[in-house]
């Protein structure tokens, strides 16, 4: 009977560090789509900087491509099947997050559309770009998405200061690339040293 029960404990602590162990797993981030989503914002911002600077009629060609594949990847990701996994309070909590920040930016770009100047629009933008790093940063302990935060937040009180809009398209490059790119390629480096792939 002793013996029976010093099983069941041991079995009942093995199981909650099996827990733990993937609740860690769990909140990781390759760096991959800081990459993808700041290098598609880097070059949406500075063709529009481009485009402003040779006179082109369609100012902003670059920002709807951008659109137009946001779009199309936010549905492949809503439509492709899912692995199930254990889902964590904390993954719950930054899937909230991710859906709080896209309704904020597509409020923003509505905005930019109806009544809110370009200007302060992009400098909106970047407001909500610093919020989902912090918050991305500090469930993952990353110091370069934290940094990334106060980045796009200089971006945006930049953004805010500056009167001329095609400067405002190189301060939203220069913030994605500082603050969103390098963080995803620091990101991306952590991750695939600790997770080596085997040599078969």
């Amino acid at each position: 009977m002793e013996n029976d029960q010093r099983l069941s404990s041991e079995k009942s602590l093995e199981i909650i560090q099996q827990m733990i162990a993937q609740a860690k797993t769990n909140i990781t981030d390759n760096g991959l789509s800081w990459l993808l989503w700041g290098t598609m914002l880097f070059l949406a911002s500075l063709s529009t900087f481009i485009f402003i600077h040779i006179g082109s009629d369609n100012l902003f060609l670059g920002w709807n491509i951008f659109g137009a594949i946001t779009i199309a990847l936010l549905v492949y990701d809503v439509v492709k099947p899912k692995r199930k996994k254990v889902k964590t309070y904390v993954d719950d909590l930054m899937q909230m997050v991710d859906i709080g920040f896209f309704v904020s930016i597509f409020i923003i770009i509505l905005a930019i559309n109806i009544s809110v100047r370009p200007n302060e629009g992009f400098g909106f933008m970047l407001m909500a770009f610093g919020f989902l790093m912090l918050a991305k940063g500090g469930a993952i302990k990353s110091k370069a998405l934290m940094v990334g935060a106060v980045v796009n937040w200089a971006g945006a009180i930049a953004i805010f200061i500056n009167k001329e809009f095609r400067y405002d398209m190189l301060i939203m490059a220069a913030a994605v690339l500082i603050g969103y790119i390098i963080p995803g390629i620091i990101l991306w480096v952590e991750y695939k040293r600790s997770n080596p792939v085997s040599k078969k």
